[in-house]
């Protein structure tokens, strides 16, 4: 597996709660209650099926994995492919935990991105304020999106975050550098405040 690969992946979620105070004339009040809803949780474990598009493949390439997050810890992905690492996020940086016990640092050249990307997953809205511009929308069938477009004096390389989701859930994200270029996650209903065993909080954190 591509290792860079793995850092385009969502990885944050592992901040602690925060008042959601930037954006505020842009959001409707639902979009604001929303945000404050899929941040509550103190614990969280799901499934998700990610979908990679590169300019230089027809299909996309499509991996699967868990994520577990404790907001005290960080984040943790699992990827069910062989030889996968454990993917961490957490306080001090991002972390791949390869079977054979080697541990490998993010390149120097991606922490601008992950620093947005983190932001963009704990909902971390003065960070994205900077970079991007939002958009939301509400259908009526209950669906919704949250749309970050990126500023043009930004230096992100992704040109466009979106949220997708339906009712209180989140169903999908879209991480977008060109629209041949993006990667799409599709979350399966999760696990809200799960309590992992120590066993668990050895393996998947640090």
């Amino acid at each position: 597996m591509n290792l860079r690969l793995l850092y385009v992946f969502l990885l944050g979620l592992s901040s602690p709660l925060f008042a959601i105070e930037p954006f505020t004339s842009e959001l409707p009040a639902a979009a604001r209650t929303r945000l404050e809803s899929l941040a509550r949780p103190l614990t969280l474990m799901g499934d998700f099926t990610e979908s990679r598009f590169t300019p230089l493949k027809k299909t996309a390439v499509i991996v699967t994995g868990t994520v577990r997050i404790d907001r005290a810890r960080g984040l943790s992905l699992t990827y069910a492919q062989p030889r996968a690492p454990v993917v961490i996020l957490d306080e001090n940086g991002l972390l791949l935990r390869h079977p054979d016990g080697r541990e490998q640092t993010a390149p120097a050249d991606a922490t601008a991105d992950l620093r947005l990307l983190h932001a963009l997953f704990v909902f971390d809205l003065a960070t994205l304020e900077k970079s991007y511009a939002l958009t939301a929308t509400e259908n009526p069938d209950n669906s919704w999106a949250l749309v970050f477009t990126r500023r043009p004096e930004a230096v992100s390389t992704y040109r466009e975050l979106t949220l997708l989701g339906r009712a209180e859930r989140l169903t999908r994200i879209i991480l977008a550098k060109t629209a041949r270029l993006r990667t799409e996650i599709a979350l399966e209903p999760p696990q809200l405040d799960p309590r992992f065993s120590p066993e668990e909080l050895v393996r998947y954190f640090r």
